[in-house]
């Protein structure tokens, strides 16, 4: 989705299948992806193409048939409620935004 491989976090979390259930039935294998980025960085487009490439990848490593019910979610949040390095993404926009104009 265009975004910097340098500002990329990864956290991988496992749980026991013992903790899946869908629709009130346990499953013998499941995966989950949440992610976060900011608003308006991404084409309804792209968003649709990630989803489409995160699941085939989960399903290639899981190994087996993921279950129907099997989520990627794209989480977008407002660039002045979160960033990093102590910066939020639009202080970071603004900052950005007036050295390339000082450059022209």
């Amino acid at each position: 989705m265009r975004k910097k491989a340098e500002l990329t976090s990864v956290l991988v979390e496992q749980v026991s299948c013992s903790g899946w259930s869908i629709g009130g039935h346990p499953v013998p294998i499941a995966a989950h992806l949440a992610v976060w980025i900011t608003a308006q960085t991404n084409t309804a487009e792209e968003k649709a193409q990630f989803v489409a490439k995160a699941h085939a990848l989960l399903k290639t490593v899981a190994g087996l048939d993921l279950p129907v019910a099997t989520y990627v979610v794209i989480n977008e949040l407002p660039g002045e409620n979160w960033g990093y390095n102590g910066l939020t993404h639009a202080h970071r926009a603004k900052v950005v935004q007036t050295v390339t104009s000082d450059a022209l």
